[in-house]
């Protein structure tokens, strides 16, 4: 006796949602979401550019001001160690004054990216105005903080900017105050303010 086989073949009903092409309206909500999006990641870029110096791109006082609070924060919440070094480039208007602006411009510059390049990632710099700068040093005791500072004062020294012809040496003063719960930004600002003109007199 013979076995009979057949095969029998479902033919399978179109889903609904590939038949159905999108309404009008549902394109145009797509359309407004993603323009939406766009324009929302435009205003979060803008917002972090208000907080970039132009030149040197590190942050401008404003941004690292906001930085400063946000450490201020952690160290009273959590008791994290975090420093602020405070610095300005010794003889920088002698620098101005013989060679002109632009080579002033490009010691600044020369300067934030030397700083950055020697700083771990968590570390933040900016520039406050003129020849200023400024760093938090994170998970960093005000003994750890000074010693990184005077590294950095003499990897400065040690790395001479190239300028139109030019060797340019970079010499920076350095004041460094561990942060403290319960402080203001004026305060902290202060604080390392009085070591970093201690630091150039003690130079002198």
């Amino acid at each position: 006796m013979r076995k009979l086989s057949r095969t029998v073949r479902l033919k399978q009903a179109p889903s609904p949602a590939q038949d159905v092409a999108p309404s009008p309206e549902a394109r145009r909500i797509a359309e407004l979401t993603r323009e939406l999006a766009a324009a929302q990641a435009r205003v979060r870029e803008l917002e972090e550019l208000a907080h970039v110096d132009e030149l040197t791109g590190a942050l401008n006082r404003r941004g690292f001001l906001r930085e400063l609070r946000r450490a201020l924060s952690y160290t009273e919440r959590y008791g994290v160690p975090v420093s602020l070094a405070l610095l300005d480039l010794d003889g920088f208007k002698a620098v101005n004054d013989l060679w002109g602006h632009p080579a002033g411009d490009a010691v600044l510059a020369h300067t934030a990216q030397a700083l950055s390049s020697r700083l771990r990632a968590s570390d933040i710099v900016g520039r406050l105005g003129g020849d200023e700068f400024a760093i938090l040093l994170w998970h960093a005791p005000g003994e750890v903080a000074a010693d990184k500072a005077a590294a950095l004062s003499r990897t400065l020294s040690a790395d001479p900017i190239r300028w139109a012809g030019h060797e340019i040496s970079i010499r920076a003063s350095f004041g460094v105050q561990q942060l403290e719960a319960g402080q203001s930004v004026e305060d902290a600002l202060q604080g390392a303010d009085r070591r970093l003109y201690a630091a150039k007199a003690a130079a002198r």
